[in-house]
């Protein structure tokens, strides 16, 4: 069985792009998730790859670009992705053992939470039993591929400028809910943006203010604070 991690990091321009979504680059940041990714699949056996230009999509913003995985699901069984701005922690054990679709909340399993889930739904005309999932880390499966590979474009073009979606976030969303349904959880640890995870710390692109060096010094201290599973 052959897997992937994959991750993107493309610097924005001031092009107008599709899509536009503005977030804040970090290299440094960038780099040093794109690092401890790639020692993660080599834990694991697995093969890693970082798309670095947008010349398959082409003028779209950096996010969407993780659409990519489409392509490389016709050589991989399964695809780790992760967002350049989350870090993998020593502790984070092998996903690849998980057969389904995977992915983490959007907000978290609270009355306030849910309620956020709720109105994403409501956005997105999706069953109100859909639980909204980041698309920062995600597992893609064969599944996944053959279920949404003949749709993914046509959902792109429908909401990539869509007022009240939340980009890419939206499409995997749409495409899941409406293609595959119903798909594994994963809880706060893998990386959900609203609690720091013993796997992986999703930091959500840092504000400018704070410094891509002290964001990484804090999480090498917090990676030495964790105990051993």
């Amino acid at each position: 069985m052959k897997n992937l991690v994959f991750q993107v990091s493309i610097k924005p321009n001031k092009v107008k792009t599709s899509g536009r979504k503005k977030f804040t680059y970090s290299k440094e940041l960038y780099d040093y998730s794109n690092l401890k990714a790639r020692k993660y699949a080599k834990k694991y056996n697995a093969d890693y790859f970082c798309l670095r230009n947008t010349e398959w999509l082409g003028n779209y913003a950096p996010c969407y670009h993780k659409l990519y995985v489409y392509e490389l699901l016709e050589y991989y069984d399964k695809v780790f992705y992760l967002d350049s701005d989350a870090l993998i922690t020593k502790d984070c054990p092998n996903i690849f053992k998980l057969n389904d679709f995977s992915a983490t909340r959007d907000c978290a399993n609270t009355i306030a939470g849910n309620k956020k889930i709720l109105r994403k739904n409501e956005i997105h005309n999706l069953p109100l039993t859909h639980e909204y999932f980041c698309s920062s880390v995600v597992l893609f499966n064969q599944r996944f591929y053959k279920k949404t590979k003949k749709h993914w474009r046509e959902e792109l073009s429908k909401w990539k400028d869509v007022k009240n979606a939340q980009h890419d976030q939206s499409v995997f969303n749409v495409l899941v809910a409406k293609y595959y349904g119903k798909y594994n959880v994963l809880d706060y640890n893998w990386g959900a943006h609203w609690k720091r995870g013993k796997y992986i710390v999703h930091y959500g692109s840092p504000k400018p203010k704070l410094e891509s060096s002290k964001t990484i010094e804090r999480f090498k201290k917090y990676e030495n604070s964790i105990s051993p599973s």
